[in-house]
């Protein structure tokens, strides 16, 4: 069970943040407000040039909310101001929830430093980027808590902030802060300290371990070195959580914070340095969580004994960690990612708070232990997945509510065991061998599955009725056969849907438009066959990012409307980002429900990728391999977040449609392998995010549009088609006009040969004068008898 300093340590956080979230409940006064505060509210939103912000879709994953407050609202008259508190006494203007706003730029001389009493600022989530924290910060001389995290900021952190001595929580995470450490040894009030995920250097401060008040300090992912100086610290300090983890720290960090007698939380993993850290250096007394991962660790000794969660994922260890048959408090271990071979020691089961455990990625072939051992274990997570395992499924403990065995060798049938659960969250048997049809169990409501994922095995028989609660199913590279059940449509939390590589013979499922939770649908490499289009049906989705129908026999045209009522993820582009910024950090603080990252193989730029987690924003349509007639619909220009779209390999004929050009988010476009004439839309070489453009084998004529994107692609990306010209083919657009071929002149003579010519010309020609003049007098004597008896005139 947790220790009371480490549940006083999570509740203050908590406590704090639900306090800023409802501080203007607590705080607002009653209409009207001071006339003073209300010009500064008013100056500071004129100075913010535009809210059009969408991020409705995105912010709230499960729920579509959207909590943010509304600072558009705000004017003269309101008889509330979204995001603003006040004092209850003076009336002035106490706190500003102002995060997720989309504000873009925030000067020096803002009217937001005219608040003198402000206590709370939140402006965090924001897109300030490529641009430094303003100086004036220093001017909010009450300020008690600052949260500017996740908004770019670039540059070093001003060295006013070390003014605002009332500060007691800084928030600057997730931005792009270069430099050193800012100078906070004189805010002996601070109690918070986030710096995580930017780019700070040098060594950490010494003072930063022996604040007097300081609770939590967060240095994740910077490039930060160890101390200078020694850290004398008191043995009586209140410090309870130090995260350091993604630095160039080494094992000598050990020492000078083992002097931190209370400490709870401590995350040094993923050290960039080749040392080897022991446990007998970190017998913290109070210390219940641990994370060494991504080190070099012995495993040879004890452990602090009050430990309740310990991560040794990527230590290179080889052996199972046997001193934590001594840890009776343990809930949460992970030692994934390892070299450990052989059985899992059957002290596993004995641990009475055991919950979690992770065994992926080793080479375990077995667990050790009799099964009236196993069944008694309070484990409810447990994870073997990508081991050496085969045979039958082991007996597990009958708690396991998320089991992932995926990635092993495992044959025989999926055990009807797991339908004597009273609840499994998550199942994983994908890429074993498991044969025979799925039970019908598995997807009864009653079990509470969510997840449900048995892609890559030897599967047959049909599937089985799914009642509602799923929110993933992954049946994906089976031989399963038949219709999708028509239960589905019950299925009204469902998100992922993946029946790939199958042999599903059924026409096109548009009853799946009613699940208005539905993102992801895969029914590529099947028998699906038909029209995808009826008069009768408006095919609108309410949350389709992702679609794939390769592959099949479906066919028909599609109407010129088909896309014009399609899913808002996929009509509205995302404001102020595109992807998520993922800072390489594998192994994650927060823990995520594993059915959040469903992995799929999609085809983009011409190539299958299997994406082991879907981005958010991700967006893709591919139709290809069918046999799809009739034009390309023209309201394809309707789905302006469109990432990939792939029509290859069909019968579509007219041409290319011109509302391609609004898909300002397109990376990667396939046409090719169909009948599609006329040009192409010079518009299409405004599209700066086109990776990948294949229209071959068409019947396209003209000029290729000239833009960095088309002209860079391979010539086989235009080949096939009747008369293109322009890059990158070889043949020109500008031929130049042909010229006669040069007539052939009689060599010119000497001038002596010209006068000999005259000379000869003059000699002969006049006989033959002489001789004409005397016949033509003939003729005119006598030309009524011979043209009477030559012509018989």
């Amino acid at each position: 069970m947790m220790k009371s300093h480490l549940a006083v340590f999570f509740i203050t956080c908590f406590l704090f943040c639900a306090y800023i979230m409802t501080s203007d409940s607590v705080y607002t006064l009653p209409f009207p407000f001071p006339p003073d505060q209300v010009e500064i509210l008013l100056a500071l939103k004129d100075e913010f040039p535009s809210f059009d912000c969408d991020l409705t879709w995105k912010l709230d994953y499960f729920s579509r909310r959207d909590t943010r407050a509304n600072i558009s609202s705000w004017t003269k008259d309101s008889d509330s101001f979204d995001g603003v508190s006040f004092d209850s006494d003076t009336g002035v203007v106490s706190a500003l929830s102002l995060g997720r706003q989309c504000l873009t730029s925030l000067k020096a001389n803002s009217s937001l430093f005219r608040f003198q009493h402000l206590r709370y600022l939140d402006l965090s989530e924001n897109h300030f980027y490529s641009s430094p924290i303003p100086s004036g910060l220093d001017r909010l001389a009450s300020l008690e808590s600052l949260d500017l995290s996740k908004n770019g900021f670039i540059g070093e952190v001003p060295s006013s902030i070390s003014n605002l001595s009332r500060l007691k929580n800084l928030y600057l995470s997730d931005n792009k802060l270069t430099g050193r450490i800012p100078h906070l040894r004189n805010l002996t009030l601070l109690e918070n300290i986030d710096l995580s995920y930017n780019n700070f250097s040098g060594t950490i401060p010494s003072y930063l371990f022996t604040m007097p008040l300081l609770l939590s300090l967060d240095l994740r992912q910077n490039h930060l070195s160890d101390p200078l100086e020694k850290i004398n610290s008191s043995t009586t300090s209140d410090f309870l959580g130090l995260d350091m983890a993604y630095n160039f720290l080494s094992h000598r960090i050990v020492e000078p914070i083992s002097k931190l007698a209370n400490l709870v939380y401590l995350d040094l993993s993923f050290q960039k340095t080749p040392y080897t850290f022991k446990f007998d250096l970190l017998l913290f007394k109070s210390l219940e969580r641990l994370d060494l991962s991504g080190n070099s660790v012995s495993v040879v000794g004890t452990a602090p004994e009050n430990l309740t969660h310990l991560y040794l994922s990527s230590c290179n260890i080889t052996e199972f960690p046997m001193f934590v048959k001594d840890l009776q408090g343990l809930s949460w271990l992970d030692i994934s990612k390892n070299r450990i071979k052989g059985k899992v020691p059957e002290l596993l089961w004995n641990l009475p708070s055991m919950v979690h455990v992770n065994l992926s990625q080793n080479s375990i072939d077995s667990l050790e232990g009799t099964p009236k051992l196993i069944l008694n274990s309070s484990i409810s997570q447990l994870d073997l997945s990508s081991n050496a395992f085969k045979g039958s499924f082991p007996i597990i403990p009958p708690y396991v509510n998320i089991m992932d065995a995926s990635n092993n060798y495992f044959t025989g049938g999926i055990p009807l065991a797991f339908c004597n659960r009273y609840k499994l969250n998550l199942l994983d048997l994908s890429n074993n061998n498991f044969g025979g049809s799925i039970p019908r169990c598995l997807t009864n409501a009653s079990l509470r599955l969510e997840a449900l994922k048995l892609s890559n095995n030897n599967l047959t028989g049909r599937l089985p009725d799914i009642e509602d609660g799923l929110v993933l199913l992954d049946v994906g590279h089976n031989q399963i056969s038949g219709k999708l059940p028509r239960s589905l449509v019950n299925c009204t939390t469902l998100k992922f849907l993946n029946v790939e590589g199958n042999r599903i013979n059924d026409t096109f499922p548009f009853w799946l438009r009613d699940l208005w939770s539905l993102e992801v649908i895969v029914l590529r490499s099947n028998r699906f066959h038909g029209p995808i289009s009826s008069p009768e049906i408006s095919l609108s989705f309410t949350a389709l990012r992702i679609i794939d129908i390769s592959r099949n026999s479906f066919n028909g045209s599609l109407p010129q409307n088909y896309f014009a009522n399609w899913s808002a993820p996929l009509v509205n582009i995302p404001q102020g980002y595109r992807w998520p910024e993922y800072t390489g950090d594998e192994h994650s603080k927060y823990e995520t429900p594993l059915w959040a990252y469903p992995s799929v193989h999609l085809r983009i730029k011409g190539r299958s990728i299997e994406l082991g987690k879907i981005p958010d924003t991700y967006t893709s349509i591919d139709f290809s391999g069918n046999s799809f007639e009739g034009q390309v619909p023209e309201s394809i220009g309707f789905l302006k977040s469109l990432i990939v779209l792939d029509l290859s390999n069909n019968s579509f004929t007219g041409h290319v449609p011109s509302s391609l050009a609004k898909l300002k988010q397109l990376e990667s476009l396939d046409l090719s392998q169909n009948k599609i004439s006329g040009n192409i839309p010079q518009e299409l070489r405004d599209l700066t995010f086109l990776g990948y453009v294949n229209m071959s084998h068409n019947r396209l004529t003209g000029q290729i549009p000239q833009s960095t994107q088309i002209s860079g692609q391979p010539k086989s990306s235009f080949e096939g088609n009747i008369n293109l010209c322009g890059l990158p083919l070889q043949e020109s657009c500008f031929k130049a006009p042909s010229t006669p071929p040069p007539q052939t002149q009689e060599p010119e003579l000497p001038k002596e040969e010209h006068v000999l010519n005259w000379k000869a010309a003059a000699i002969g020609s006049g006989p033959g004068l002489l001789f004409g003049l005397v016949i033509g007098q003939a003729l005119a004597q006598y030309k009524p008898v011979l043209f009477h008896k030559l012509f018989r005139l």
